[in-house]
């Protein structure tokens, strides 16, 4: 739980550039984002998504910025009411070019800010 104190923002920032921000999840599971009757909770979808290779990657993608949108709304970034619908970001998706474009700049936006957050000592409420 140390990591969500405010000295320690640089690990996160260090994970990010690594990982490909796929270190939100760590992140996401000590902010305790996760639902237990979810989708991604639910062993038997995993099991068929795996069996099928393609839908085990797009669900990986899924739940990589279901969490981060989650993480961030709890963290208090600003424009939470645009990247928690799921309608945005399929519509950013679906239109080429623009959409694709506009879509890795909301992604990008969610994650820095969520550095920003870290640096600034918002996580600090969560230790315990």
């Amino acid at each position: 739980m140390y990591l969500l104190k405010k000295e320690n923002w640089w690990i996160w920032l260090i994970l990010f550039i690594f990982t490909g921000s796929s270190s939100t999840i760590a992140l996401g599971a000590l902010l305790d984002v996760f639902d237990k009757n979810s989708w991604y909770a639910k062993w038997y979808i995993w099991v068929i998504g795996i069996l099928l290779i393609l839908p085990f990657s797009i669900m990986s993608i899924v739940l990589l910025i279901q969490i981060t949108s989650l993480s961030a709304a709890k963290l208090d970034v600003k424009g939470k009411e645009f990247y928690l619908s799921p309608y945005i970001w399929i519509i950013l998706l679906i239109v080429p070019i623009i959409g694709w474009i506009l879509f890795i700049i909301l992604f990008l936006y969610i994650n820095i800010a969520i550095l920003v957050k870290l640096h600034g000592g918002e996580c600090e409420k969560y230790i315990g």
